[in-house]
């Protein structure tokens, strides 16, 4: 890929902006934030599903209105999953999980308006860094992603474990422990290389577990259930208002931010892994860069800062594998990547010659996006911050009846809400024993992923194993591993110190 190719894209930025800040455009961005809010707040709705219902629309519209509907429709439900963690401990969307851990615990403490505040704020930050990282470093970047195999993308997984370690605080082994149990779940069901049935012991099982009813019942279950036990109602200790903006926080967290957004781009570059992984990896960071690590858990702005924009920016990441090699990213961008082939565009390395302007075209229709879901965010955070000046025998039931509708929505069976239920008394269990609920959910969301991939790297090198273990990134990984490790016992030993 030349310079010259490269220089061309930049130079049609002007031509494209013009292009997509045109009212109608404008237009079509507002209707699909609103839409991408709606998915985001109701938990079990995901990105994936919002966008996926509005392909039939989407065939059907010029290929510029279809792109700036889908991906405002992804952008806005990233974001506002963030804002039902943070008002009821129920992540909306699987991307917001990681923000439940200190968004939560902040708007109990009365300071609901600074938390959605900086939810905001920090979605479109790293909505609008991922973005440019992508459309500076797109012609080098893929690259790096195309070294990835199934052996590198397993040594990923395995580092998100070992992340868990960190959520469980001072109890590393008890939060690895907790993490393989997710593993374990997670191998429930038709495996995916042979279709062999693993701990299936009825017809539903052959499944497996759906991983939004076991994420809502962990988070949104456990949660009501362990209010009711407590008998102690949500309640807003400041006036309700709009949200406010903790501009010190973030000047602050500049190198939070930073490293949160180069954290969600490298993560969206592998394909298949997204957002769901990139909010814990982020966090887990921010702890250990923390100066203020006792308050992670507990009401942090920077656990917040940290996995908001990651999430967001991992679509700036996402974006490189599905542009450039037509593999996605991450779910949504499979999503996106059908809609490109409805609308006859190729993705792969002559997409630049083919369609010159078009990744700069997509880049600043995210932009859009970004500017979007700040205006809608801070505009609607009154109306939001509200939620916690309910009483609890009316947000109780509709918190529940929420989290039913999502888990049902995520499969369309009865199972799924018997899961969720079930995975509900799981979590209320775990946290009644203080045993930490979030490496259970990051074991489960990364666990059919490494096993497929140890599996299929062990089929790809059975002939020559050792050229498994000599491959330049996975080396690079395993001594990320072993510094991992080595550090989790250090600061555990130091921790009980104190």
């Amino acid at each position: 890929m030349s310079w010259d190719l490269i220089l061309k894209e930049w130079g049609m930025i002007p031509n494209m902006a013009l292009k997509v800040f045109s009212p109608s455009i404008i237009a079509i961005e507002l209707l699909g934030t609103m839409l991408g809010i709606f998915v985001g707040v109701t938990p079990g709705l995901t990105a994936v599903m919002g966008m996926a219902l509005m392909l039939g629309f989407v065939f059907k519209m010029p290929m510029e209105w279809g792109l700036a509907l889908l991906i405002a429709i992804y952008t806005g439900a990233i974001f506002s999953g963030g804002i039902t963690a943070t008002m009821m401990n129920i992540p909306g969307t699987p991307a917001a999980a990681a923000t439940c851990l200190d968004g939560f615990p902040l708007a109990k403490m009365g300071k609901a308006r600074e938390a959605i505040g900086t939810v905001t704020i920090a979605s479109g930050i790293g909505e609008l860094l991922g973005e440019l990282f992508t459309i500076l470093s797109l012609p080098f970047i893929f690259l790096i992603a195309l070294r990835f195999g199934d052996w590198e993308v397993f040594l990923a997984c395995m580092a998100g474990i070992l992340v868990c370690g960190s959520l469980a605080g001072k109890e590393v082994v008890r939060g690895w422990i907790s993490g393989i149990l997710g593993l374990l779940i997670a191998m429930v069901g038709m495996e995916e290389i042979w279709a062999y049935p693993r701990f299936a012991y009825s017809e539903v099982l052959i499944r497996g577990f759906n991983f939004v009813p076991a994420l809502i019942g962990l988070f949104g279950i456990s949660e009501v259930l362990m209010v009711l036990k407590e008998k102690v109602p949500y309640q807003l200790l400041g006036k309700p208002g709009r949200a406010i903006i903790p501009f010190g926080i973030l000047k602050k967290n500049i190198k939070n931010i930073i490293r949160s957004a180069f954290i969600g781009i490298g993560i969206g570059c592998i394909p298949g892994i997204g957002e769901s992984a990139s909010c814990w990896v982020s966090y887990d960071f921010a702890y250990r860069a923390s100066k203020k690590k006792e308050e992670f858990g507990k009401g942090s702005f920077e656990g917040i800062i940290a996995a908001e924009v990651a999430n967001n920016a991992t679509s700036g990441g996402a974006l490189i594998p599905t542009l450039v090699l037509g593999i996605p990213g991450s779910g949504p961008t499979a999503i996106l990547l059908a809609a490109l082939f409805i609308y006859g565009v190729r993705p792969g390395p002559m997409l630049m010659v083919e369609r010159p302007g078009f990744v700069s075209f997509t880049v600043l229709l995210f932009w859009l996006s970004a500017i979007m879901i700040i205006i809608a965010g801070l505009m609607l955070s009154s109306y939001i911050i509200r939620l916690l000046s309910i009483r609890r025998e009316i947000i109780l039931p509709i918190a529940t009846a929420m989290s039913i509708l999502g888990a049902w929505g995520s499969g369309f069976t009865h199972f799924d809400i018997v899961c969720a239920f079930g995975f509900g008394l799981v979590g209320y269990v775990m946290k009644a024993k203080a045993i930490p609920v979030a490496p259970m959910v990051l074991g489960i969301l990364i666990g059919n992923i490494a096993d497929t991939s140890l599996r299929r790297a062990l089929l790809t090198y059975m002939n020559d194993p050792l050229s498994m273990f000599l491959r330049p990134i996975g080396i690079g990984l395993m001594v990320l591993l072993a510094f991992m490790i080595f550090f989790s016992f250090r600061r555990r030993h130091l921790l009980k110190k104190e």
